[in-house]
């Protein structure tokens, strides 16, 4: 009996193992993102960078608490796939305020000019994530 309770207890705890998350990424995360800046549920400073590193045969747009960030106010297309805003004085955020933010990256492959064109081919893409200020 204390045999089998030794097994069920070993099992358990190779099973707890398994199904544990780490932080460290979202496993639902889209394969096209190799990183979010911030990460999930991260905790950024107001003048913290957000955006995305997509594999490097996409583009994208960055969206915060549902605001567009203009083109000319990020690093879209760069060669590397990274897009990413920082806010500043003169940009449509000087800086983040305190709280929970939403962000949202929309991609679709650099040989697709505009997110609209892609969106008329079915090849715009999203994901959605929040972070918080601090």
């Amino acid at each position: 009996m204390v045999i089998g309770a030794i097994l069920v207890v070993v099992n358990i705890a190779i099973w707890g193992g398994r199904s544990q998350r780490n932080g460290a990424a979202n496993p639902t995360r889209p394969v096209e993102i190799q990183q979010l800046f911030p990460n999930e549920s991260d905790l950024l400073l107001p003048q913290g960078t957000v955006g995305a590193d997509l594999r490097d045969q996409f583009t994208g747009q960055i969206s915060v608490d549902g605001v567009v960030i203009p083109a000319d106010q990020t690093t879209a297309g760069s060669p590397l796939g990274v897009v990413t805003f920082d806010p500043a004085p003169g940009k449509v955020f000087t800086e983040w305020s305190k709280g929970t933010h939403t962000a949202t990256i929309e991609w679709w492959p650099k040989t697709i000019a505009t997110p609209e064109e892609a969106a008329k081919q079915q090849q715009l893409r999203h994901y959605m994530w929040a972070f918080s200020v601090g």
